[in-house]
């Protein structure tokens, strides 16, 4: 069988580098590569943004739309990372909240309207029923 394996997140924004900034200023990104489109690694975790020339910011409206939502990075201390994006004043769209015993997360916004899901899990409060 064919095996996949994750490669990288391709975000696109009206203003890359602030984009980039707030990636390396609120989650402790490392950027690895410009310019044309700027390369970031966040663990693991491969991003790529590019500029898009004459983007629109903001959203019309609050729905979700089909394609990518959003994407979660995990955390050991929630509360912890929360005050350290509340001192970056990182968008707070969801303050922490309990999703499921064993799981809490919140949610911020980058520039380029970017939505990041932050999750703390804990395996021995988790229950699978």
């Amino acid at each position: 069988m064919m095996e996949f394996k994750w490669d990288h997140l391709q975000l696109c924004s009206a203003d890359a580098e602030a984009t980039a900034a707030w990636f390396a200023r609120c989650l402790n990104a490392e950027i690895v590569r410009r310019p044309g489109r700027v390369d970031l690694r966040i663990g693991s975790i491969n991003l790529f943004i590019t500029a898009l020339a004459g983007a629109q910011t903001g959203r019309a409206d609050s729905k979700r739309k089909q394609g990518i939502d959003h994407f979660g990075v995990v955390v050991d201390d929630l509360d912890a990372a929360f005050e350290h994006l509340s001192r970056c004043d990182a968008e707070i769209v969801e303050p922490i909240k309990q999703v499921r015993p064993g799981v809490r997360a919140c949610f911020v916004r980058s520039p380029g309207d970017i939505l990041v899901e932050i999750l703390e899990r804990r395996p021995a409060e988790m229950t699978f029923t």
